[in-house]
């Protein structure tokens, strides 16, 4: 049986082809809206530049999916939302778009980094949010080299070790209860006095031996000949400096929409989210947004898989018509 990425690259499609639908991103959003516009026999095109299941799949564990009682790893979750598309017949693209061309005009263009160019008259951005970043010096400079964003990726290189997680928010804290089952111990470095992450995970993490929590810090400064080695802290309220040994440094202060987003065309908000209607809709006609990426109160998984069913079903029904 052919493994499910193998799978996908046979159904990348031609060049010039046209399609009723063609979604951009494959998280949750993406992947519901495929699957709606499978159903209602629309030509469907999904382009994905990483791999499908989109944030769903650097989660650690997942606990708040109706009909997963106890949780499910979120590779696990994005792996089966993968073997559902399959079950369709879809086309499907492992690129990034570059451009939407003729954006307001009936039948668009969207042209991938390889040059491909594909046609449609309706697109459904579902490209979700990238880790935010420090954007200091030695964040760039231990990038791979120490410096991570994604624990379920490379928290087991830490068996033993010290490690420190940023942030404290519900993914910093998830991260850090995650890491503890690897690190013998972690510093969690957060600039606020209280952790802004649901109960029962606070408890989790004040209650675990393996981390120590730095209150109202912050890193300015780290250390290394060719990996990291250690990091300097300060405290926000007294100034004073302390440097920590440790191997690794997870980096969660947030998420954000990617610059990607930007040359989409559409009206944004004030951070970068894009703006639509309770239809999916944005300004401009026949593009929608799904998932993370809209400006919203709420964005966890199954209001994501919501958004890209709801798009996608109203532009059944306009095609329909």
């Amino acid at each position: 049986m052919l493994e499910p990425l193998t799978v996908l690259d046979s159904l990348k499609p031609s060049h010039d082809e046209r399609f009723d639908v063609i979604i951009i991103g494959s998280g949750p959003a993406g992947m519901s809206a495929a699957v709606c516009c499978a159903r209602a026999d629309l030509k469907t095109l999904i382009i994905e530049r990483a791999l499908p299941g989109g944030g769903v799949s650097s989660s650690f564990k997942v606990h708040n999916v109706l009909g997963f009682p106890g949780g499910i790893v979120g590779q696990d979750l994005g792996k089966r939302m993968e073997s559902h598309i399959l079950d369709y017949n879809l086309s499907y693209a492992n690129t990034s778009v570059d451009v939407i061309e003729n954006k307001h005009g009936i039948e668009k263009k969207v042209v991938t980094e390889l040059g491909e160019c594909y046609y449609t008259r309706y697109i459904i951005i579902a490209t979700g949010l990238e880790p935010k970043q420090l954007n200091t010096n030695f964040e760039a400079q231990f990038a791979g080299r120490g410096i991570s964003y994604f624990a379920d990726c490379d928290g087991s290189s830490y068996t033993k070790k010290t490690i420190g997680v940023i942030g404290g928010g519900n993914c910093a804290c998830y991260a850090a209860d995650y890491l503890s089952q690897f690190a013998e111990k972690i510093y969690m470095i957060h600039r606020s006095d209280n952790l802004k992450s649901v109960s029962y995970l606070k408890k989790r993490i004040l209650n675990n031996p393996k981390i120590q929590i730095m209150w109202q810090t912050h890193v300015v400064e780290a250390f290394g000949i060719d990996k990291l080695e250690k990091i300097k802290v300060e405290n926000l309220h007294n100034h004073q400096t302390t440097w920590l040994d440790l191997k690794g440094l997870f980096i969660y202060v947030g998420r954000i929409p990617s610059e990607e987003t930007r040359q989409f065309g559409v009206t944004l908000d004030e951070d970068g989210f894009i703006l639509t209607d309770d239809y999916m809709r944005t300004n401009i006609p026949g593009i929608y947004a799904a998932g993370d990426i809209r400006s919203k109160q709420i964005r966890q998984i199954q209001p994501a898989i919501s958004d890209g069913m709801i798009a996608a079903i109203n532009i059944g029904k306009i095609i329909s018509c």
